[in-house]
Protein backbone atom coordinates (compact mmCIF):
# COMPACT_ATOMS: atom_id res chain seq x y z
CA UNK A 1 0.00 0.00 0.00
CA UNK A 2 1.26 3.47 -0.89
CA UNK A 3 0.88 6.32 1.59
CA UNK A 4 2.22 9.83 0.98
CA UNK A 5 4.85 8.54 -1.44
CA UNK A 6 5.88 5.68 0.84
CA UNK A 7 4.86 2.07 1.16
CA UNK A 8 4.34 0.83 4.70
CA UNK A 9 7.18 -1.61 4.06
CA UNK A 10 9.56 1.22 3.16
CA UNK A 11 8.62 2.99 6.38
CA UNK A 12 9.65 -0.11 8.35
CA UNK A 13 13.21 0.36 7.11
CA UNK A 14 13.44 3.48 9.29
CA UNK A 15 13.18 1.37 12.47
CA UNK A 16 16.29 -0.76 13.12
CA UNK A 17 14.62 -2.55 16.05
CA UNK A 18 12.22 -4.22 13.60
CA UNK A 19 15.07 -6.22 12.10
CA UNK A 20 15.16 -8.36 15.23
CA UNK A 21 11.76 -7.92 16.86
CA UNK A 22 8.08 -8.03 16.12
CA UNK A 23 7.65 -4.86 18.15
CA UNK A 24 4.04 -4.83 19.34
CA UNK A 25 4.77 -2.74 22.43
CA UNK A 26 4.43 0.93 21.53
CA UNK A 27 2.20 1.51 24.57
CA UNK A 28 5.38 0.95 26.63
CA UNK A 29 8.26 2.35 24.55
CA UNK A 30 8.01 3.09 20.85
CA UNK A 31 11.05 2.33 18.71
CA UNK A 32 12.90 5.47 17.62
CA UNK A 33 13.22 5.89 13.84
CA UNK A 34 16.65 6.40 12.33
CA UNK A 35 15.61 9.89 11.23
CA UNK A 36 15.13 10.87 14.88
CA UNK A 37 18.45 9.36 15.91
CA UNK A 38 20.14 11.24 13.09
CA UNK A 39 18.51 14.50 14.21
CA UNK A 40 20.23 14.12 17.58
CA UNK A 41 23.64 13.24 16.19
CA UNK A 42 23.40 16.04 13.61
CA UNK A 43 22.72 18.52 16.39
CA UNK A 44 25.76 17.47 18.39
CA UNK A 45 27.96 17.42 15.28
CA UNK A 46 26.86 20.94 14.40
CA UNK A 47 27.74 22.13 17.90
CA UNK A 48 31.32 21.02 17.34
CA UNK A 49 31.48 23.17 14.22
CA UNK A 50 29.74 26.26 15.59
CA UNK A 51 31.08 26.17 19.16
CA UNK A 52 27.38 26.55 20.07
CA UNK A 53 27.50 30.20 19.04
CA UNK A 54 24.36 29.65 17.00
CA UNK A 55 22.27 28.63 20.02
CA UNK A 56 19.63 31.34 19.33
CA UNK A 57 18.72 29.36 16.22
CA UNK A 58 18.04 26.33 18.39
CA UNK A 59 15.29 28.22 20.18
CA UNK A 60 13.96 29.42 16.82
CA UNK A 61 13.83 25.80 15.68
CA UNK A 62 11.89 24.84 18.80
CA UNK A 63 9.28 27.39 17.79
CA UNK A 64 8.96 25.60 14.46
CA UNK A 65 8.56 22.31 16.33
CA UNK A 66 5.71 23.87 18.32
CA UNK A 67 4.04 24.72 15.04
CA UNK A 68 4.34 21.12 13.84
CA UNK A 69 2.86 19.84 17.09
CA UNK A 70 0.04 22.33 16.61
CA UNK A 71 -0.63 20.92 13.15
CA UNK A 72 -0.72 17.43 14.60
CA UNK A 73 -3.22 18.13 17.40
CA UNK A 74 -5.24 21.06 16.06
CA UNK A 75 -3.67 23.87 18.08
CA UNK A 76 -1.57 27.00 17.64
CA UNK A 77 2.19 27.08 18.17
CA UNK A 78 1.87 29.51 21.07
CA UNK A 79 -0.30 26.97 22.93
CA UNK A 80 2.55 24.44 23.15
CA UNK A 81 5.06 24.18 26.01
CA UNK A 82 7.74 21.49 26.15
CA UNK A 83 7.91 19.36 29.31
CA UNK A 84 10.19 16.48 30.30
CA UNK A 85 7.30 14.10 31.09
CA UNK A 86 3.54 13.93 31.33
CA UNK A 87 3.88 13.94 35.12
CA UNK A 88 5.85 17.19 35.02
CA UNK A 89 3.30 18.77 32.70
CA UNK A 90 0.44 17.70 34.96
CA UNK A 91 2.23 19.20 37.97
CA UNK A 92 2.29 22.61 36.25
CA UNK A 93 -1.50 22.54 36.26
CA UNK A 94 -2.01 21.14 39.74
CA UNK A 95 0.44 23.61 41.29
CA UNK A 96 -1.18 26.55 39.53
CA UNK A 97 -4.85 26.06 40.39
CA UNK A 98 -6.01 28.27 43.26
CA UNK A 99 -7.26 25.37 45.35
CA UNK A 100 -9.65 25.96 48.21
CA UNK A 101 -10.26 23.55 51.04
CA UNK A 102 -13.03 21.17 50.09
CA UNK A 103 -12.32 21.26 46.35
CA UNK A 104 -12.48 17.96 44.51
CA UNK A 105 -10.63 16.18 41.68
CA UNK A 106 -12.17 13.25 39.80
CA UNK A 107 -10.40 10.46 37.90
CA UNK A 108 -10.95 6.77 37.23
CA UNK A 109 -9.85 4.27 39.84
CA UNK A 110 -7.76 2.49 37.18
CA UNK A 111 -6.23 5.63 35.68
CA UNK A 112 -2.50 5.80 35.00
CA UNK A 113 -0.73 6.36 38.35
CA UNK A 114 0.41 9.89 37.42
CA UNK A 115 -3.20 10.96 37.32
CA UNK A 116 -3.97 9.44 40.71
CA UNK A 117 -0.83 10.08 42.74
CA UNK A 118 -0.52 13.81 42.07
CA UNK A 119 -4.11 14.82 42.96
CA UNK A 120 -4.07 12.63 46.07
CA UNK A 121 -1.10 14.58 47.38
CA UNK A 122 -3.22 17.74 47.22
CA UNK A 123 -4.80 16.62 50.47
CA UNK A 124 -2.34 18.92 52.24
CA UNK A 125 -4.35 21.78 50.71
CA UNK A 126 -7.63 20.23 51.78
CA UNK A 127 -8.40 18.96 48.27
CA UNK A 128 -10.28 15.68 47.97
CA UNK A 129 -9.42 13.11 45.30
CA UNK A 130 -12.41 10.98 44.36
CA UNK A 131 -11.73 7.92 42.19
CA UNK A 132 -14.61 6.74 40.02
CA UNK A 133 -15.09 3.01 39.59
CA UNK A 134 -15.65 2.19 35.93
CA UNK A 135 -16.14 -1.26 34.42
CA UNK A 136 -13.05 -2.27 32.49
CA UNK A 137 -15.21 -2.91 29.42
CA UNK A 138 -16.93 0.49 29.19
CA UNK A 139 -16.38 4.18 29.87
CA UNK A 140 -19.68 6.01 29.61
CA UNK A 141 -19.64 9.82 29.97
CA UNK A 142 -22.44 9.64 32.53
CA UNK A 143 -20.00 8.02 34.95
CA UNK A 144 -18.20 11.37 35.18
CA UNK A 145 -21.03 13.79 34.50
CA UNK A 146 -23.31 12.33 37.17
CA UNK A 147 -20.46 12.39 39.71
CA UNK A 148 -19.84 16.14 39.37
CA UNK A 149 -20.56 17.92 42.62
CA UNK A 150 -20.62 21.57 43.71
CA UNK A 151 -16.93 21.47 44.71
CA UNK A 152 -15.60 19.54 41.71
CA UNK A 153 -12.88 21.65 40.11
CA UNK A 154 -11.04 19.22 37.82
CA UNK A 155 -11.53 15.98 35.89
CA UNK A 156 -8.40 14.09 34.75
CA UNK A 157 -8.69 11.38 32.10
CA UNK A 158 -6.41 9.53 29.74
CA UNK A 159 -7.50 9.75 26.12
CA UNK A 160 -6.76 6.01 25.93
CA UNK A 161 -6.41 3.96 29.10
CA UNK A 162 -3.02 2.30 29.43
CA UNK A 163 -4.27 -0.92 31.03
CA UNK A 164 -7.32 -1.83 28.93
CA UNK A 165 -7.31 0.37 25.82
CA UNK A 166 -10.60 2.14 26.58
CA UNK A 167 -11.06 5.51 24.93
CA UNK A 168 -12.36 8.32 27.11
CA UNK A 169 -15.61 9.97 25.91
CA UNK A 170 -13.81 13.25 25.28
CA UNK A 171 -16.42 14.69 22.93
CA UNK A 172 -19.15 14.42 25.56
CA UNK A 173 -16.97 15.60 28.45
CA UNK A 174 -15.63 18.52 26.41
CA UNK A 175 -19.17 19.59 25.56
CA UNK A 176 -20.63 19.35 29.08
CA UNK A 177 -17.93 20.19 31.64
CA UNK A 178 -17.45 23.91 30.76
CA UNK A 179 -21.09 24.69 31.57
CA UNK A 180 -20.60 22.93 34.89
CA UNK A 181 -17.57 25.06 35.74
CA UNK A 182 -15.22 22.05 35.76
CA UNK A 183 -11.79 21.91 34.12
CA UNK A 184 -10.88 19.00 31.83
CA UNK A 185 -7.28 17.75 31.78
CA UNK A 186 -6.38 15.03 29.29
CA UNK A 187 -3.30 12.81 29.32
CA UNK A 188 -2.93 11.96 25.62
CA UNK A 189 0.36 10.08 25.90
CA UNK A 190 -1.37 6.86 24.82
CA UNK A 191 -3.11 8.38 21.79
CA UNK A 192 -1.24 11.22 20.05
CA UNK A 193 0.86 9.76 17.25
CA UNK A 194 -1.49 6.83 16.68
CA UNK A 195 -5.00 8.31 16.78
CA UNK A 196 -6.26 11.55 15.29
CA UNK A 197 -6.41 14.41 17.80
CA UNK A 198 -8.22 17.65 16.91
CA UNK A 199 -8.45 20.09 19.78
CA UNK A 200 -10.32 22.59 17.65
CA UNK A 201 -13.17 20.09 17.35
CA UNK A 202 -12.83 18.74 20.91
CA UNK A 203 -11.43 21.56 23.08
CA UNK A 204 -9.95 20.83 26.49
CA UNK A 205 -8.50 23.03 29.22
CA UNK A 206 -5.16 21.24 29.41
CA UNK A 207 -3.45 18.33 27.68
CA UNK A 208 -0.13 16.57 28.29
CA UNK A 209 1.82 14.13 26.13
CA UNK A 210 5.09 12.30 26.69
CA UNK A 211 6.50 11.41 23.30
CA UNK A 212 8.39 8.19 24.03
CA UNK A 213 5.46 5.94 23.15
CA UNK A 214 3.36 6.59 20.04
CA UNK A 215 5.40 9.64 18.98
CA UNK A 216 8.52 7.44 18.87
CA UNK A 217 10.77 9.99 20.57
CA UNK A 218 13.38 9.60 23.31
CA UNK A 219 12.19 9.86 26.92
CA UNK A 220 12.33 13.46 28.07
CA UNK A 221 10.62 14.85 24.96
CA UNK A 222 7.08 15.82 25.91
CA UNK A 223 4.71 18.73 25.61
CA UNK A 224 1.69 20.35 27.20
CA UNK A 225 -1.13 22.08 25.38
CA UNK A 226 -2.09 25.16 27.40
CA UNK A 227 -4.65 27.30 25.52
CA UNK A 228 -5.02 31.04 25.97
CA UNK A 229 -8.04 30.67 28.25
CA UNK A 230 -6.03 28.55 30.67
CA UNK A 231 -2.92 30.74 30.40
CA UNK A 232 -5.04 33.71 31.45
CA UNK A 233 -5.25 32.36 35.00
CA UNK A 234 -2.55 29.68 35.36
CA UNK A 235 0.71 31.01 36.87
CA UNK A 236 4.01 29.30 36.01
CA UNK A 237 5.47 27.04 38.70
CA UNK A 238 9.00 27.36 37.23
CA UNK A 239 10.74 30.71 36.92
CA UNK A 240 13.92 31.14 34.89
CA UNK A 241 15.83 33.62 32.74
CA UNK A 242 13.23 32.95 30.03
CA UNK A 243 10.42 34.23 32.27
CA UNK A 244 10.68 37.79 30.96
CA UNK A 245 9.07 38.68 27.64
CA UNK A 246 12.36 39.98 26.15
CA UNK A 247 14.41 36.91 27.03
CA UNK A 248 15.59 36.60 23.42
CA UNK A 249 17.70 39.74 23.91
CA UNK A 250 20.55 37.50 25.05
CA UNK A 251 23.20 40.21 25.20
CA UNK A 252 21.18 42.38 27.58
CA UNK A 253 18.92 40.25 29.75
CA UNK A 254 16.28 42.03 31.80
CA UNK A 255 16.92 42.55 35.52
CA UNK A 256 14.07 43.14 37.93
CA UNK A 257 10.55 41.82 38.15
CA UNK A 258 9.75 39.79 35.02
CA UNK A 259 6.86 40.52 32.69
CA UNK A 260 5.78 37.07 31.60
CA UNK A 261 5.63 36.16 27.90
CA UNK A 262 2.16 35.47 26.60
CA UNK A 263 2.93 32.11 25.00
CA UNK A 264 2.75 28.73 26.71
CA UNK A 265 6.57 28.60 26.62
CA UNK A 266 6.40 30.74 29.78
CA UNK A 267 5.88 27.48 31.73
CA UNK A 268 9.01 25.70 30.49
CA UNK A 269 11.86 27.12 32.49
CA UNK A 270 15.34 27.63 31.07
CA UNK A 271 17.44 25.80 28.50
CA UNK A 272 15.62 22.93 26.82
CA UNK A 273 16.84 19.40 25.84
CA UNK A 274 17.36 20.44 22.23
CA UNK A 275 18.60 17.11 20.89
CA UNK A 276 15.63 15.22 22.34
CA UNK A 277 13.15 17.73 20.96
CA UNK A 278 14.79 17.71 17.53
CA UNK A 279 14.37 13.93 17.58
CA UNK A 280 10.70 14.43 18.44
CA UNK A 281 10.48 16.81 15.48
CA UNK A 282 11.81 14.15 13.12
CA UNK A 283 9.19 11.66 14.27
CA UNK A 284 6.42 14.24 13.98
CA UNK A 285 7.63 15.06 10.45
CA UNK A 286 7.19 11.39 9.57
CA UNK A 287 3.69 11.28 11.08
CA UNK A 288 2.61 14.44 9.28
CA UNK A 289 4.02 13.15 6.00
CA UNK A 290 2.22 9.83 6.30
CA UNK A 291 -0.96 11.55 7.47
CA UNK A 292 -2.59 11.15 10.91
CA UNK A 293 -5.82 9.84 9.36
CA UNK A 294 -3.96 7.16 7.37
CA UNK A 295 -2.00 6.19 10.47
CA UNK A 296 -5.17 5.86 12.55
CA UNK A 297 -6.78 3.61 9.94
CA UNK A 298 -3.61 1.53 9.84
CA UNK A 299 -3.23 1.07 13.59
CA UNK A 300 -6.90 0.34 14.20
CA UNK A 301 -6.83 -2.27 11.44
CA UNK A 302 -3.76 -3.92 12.95
CA UNK A 303 -5.32 -3.80 16.42
CA UNK A 304 -8.43 -5.52 15.09
CA UNK A 305 -6.27 -8.30 13.66
CA UNK A 306 -4.48 -8.62 17.01
CA UNK A 307 -7.83 -9.02 18.79
CA UNK A 308 -8.79 -11.79 16.40
CA UNK A 309 -5.47 -13.58 16.95
CA UNK A 310 -5.77 -13.40 20.73
CA UNK A 311 -9.42 -14.50 20.73
CA UNK A 312 -8.70 -17.41 18.37
CA UNK A 313 -6.24 -18.71 20.96
CA UNK A 314 -8.59 -18.41 23.89
CA UNK A 315 -7.94 -14.84 24.90
CA UNK A 316 -10.78 -12.92 26.53
CA UNK A 317 -10.61 -9.32 25.36
CA UNK A 318 -10.96 -6.80 28.17
CA UNK A 319 -13.31 -4.35 26.47
CA UNK A 320 -16.63 -4.76 24.69
CA UNK A 321 -16.80 -4.08 20.94
CA UNK A 322 -17.58 -0.52 19.98
CA UNK A 323 -16.00 2.89 19.78
CA UNK A 324 -14.94 2.97 23.43
CA UNK A 325 -12.53 0.08 22.93
CA UNK A 326 -11.70 0.83 19.30
CA UNK A 327 -8.15 1.82 20.10
CA UNK A 328 -4.69 0.56 19.24
CA UNK A 329 -4.18 -0.99 22.69
CA UNK A 330 -5.48 -4.56 22.96
CA UNK A 331 -5.56 -6.49 26.24
CA UNK A 332 -6.57 -10.08 26.88
CA UNK A 333 -6.61 -12.70 29.62
CA UNK A 334 -6.09 -16.42 29.08
CA UNK A 335 -7.85 -18.84 31.43
CA UNK A 336 -5.37 -20.80 33.50
CA UNK A 337 -2.38 -18.96 32.03
CA UNK A 338 -0.13 -16.54 33.90
CA UNK A 339 0.17 -13.47 31.66
CA UNK A 340 3.77 -12.96 32.76
CA UNK A 341 4.60 -16.44 31.49
CA UNK A 342 2.80 -15.78 28.20
CA UNK A 343 4.81 -12.58 27.83
CA UNK A 344 8.07 -14.44 28.48
CA UNK A 345 7.14 -17.06 25.89
CA UNK A 346 6.44 -14.35 23.33
CA UNK A 347 9.71 -12.61 24.08
CA UNK A 348 11.51 -15.92 23.52
CA UNK A 349 10.08 -15.73 20.00
CA UNK A 350 11.29 -12.11 19.69
CA UNK A 351 7.78 -10.70 19.99
CA UNK A 352 7.67 -7.62 22.26
CA UNK A 353 4.50 -7.14 24.33
CA UNK A 354 3.65 -6.12 27.91
CA UNK A 355 1.58 -7.19 30.90
CA UNK A 356 -0.63 -4.66 32.66
CA UNK A 357 -3.13 -5.25 35.47
CA UNK A 358 -3.21 -9.01 34.94
CA UNK A 359 -3.70 -8.87 31.17
CA UNK A 360 -1.43 -9.38 28.19
CA UNK A 361 -1.17 -6.06 26.35
CA UNK A 362 -0.47 -5.88 22.61
CA UNK A 363 -0.05 -2.45 21.03
CA UNK A 364 0.71 -2.26 17.28
CA UNK A 365 1.77 0.92 15.48
CA UNK A 366 1.77 1.88 11.81
CA UNK A 367 5.16 0.27 11.14
CA UNK A 368 3.90 -3.20 12.07
CA UNK A 369 2.80 -5.61 9.36
CA UNK A 370 1.29 -9.02 8.70
CA UNK A 371 4.62 -10.73 9.37
CA UNK A 372 4.68 -9.28 12.89
CA UNK A 373 1.15 -10.56 13.48
CA UNK A 374 2.07 -13.98 12.10
CA UNK A 375 4.97 -14.12 14.57
CA UNK A 376 2.59 -13.17 17.38
CA UNK A 377 0.21 -15.98 16.43
CA UNK A 378 3.00 -18.55 16.05
CA UNK A 379 4.67 -17.61 19.34
CA UNK A 380 1.33 -17.89 21.16
CA UNK A 381 0.75 -21.33 19.62
CA UNK A 382 4.24 -22.49 20.53
CA UNK A 383 3.86 -21.28 24.11
CA UNK A 384 0.50 -22.99 24.59
CA UNK A 385 1.90 -26.28 23.29
CA UNK A 386 4.82 -26.23 25.72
Amino acid sequence: MEVSGHSWNSVRALFPALRNWAHLNSAAFGPVPSTATRAMTDHFAAREVSAALDFPRWFDRLDRVRGKIGRLIGADAEDIAFCPSAGAGLSWLLRGIDWREGDEVLALDHEFPNNQYAPQLLDAKGVRFRPLSAPSARFDPELVLEAIGPRTRLVIVSAVNYSNGLRAPLEELSAELPSMGVLLCVDATQSVGALVTDLRAVPVDYLVVHGYKWLMAPPGAGFAYIPAGTRAWLPPSIVSWRSHKTWRDYSSLHHGRPELPGEAARYEGGVQPFALLFALEASIDLILELGPEAIERRVLGLAGECRAILQARGGVIAADPGKACDSQIVTARFAGRDPARVKAELEAGRVAVSVRKGSLRVSPHFFNDSDDLRRLAEALEAGFRS
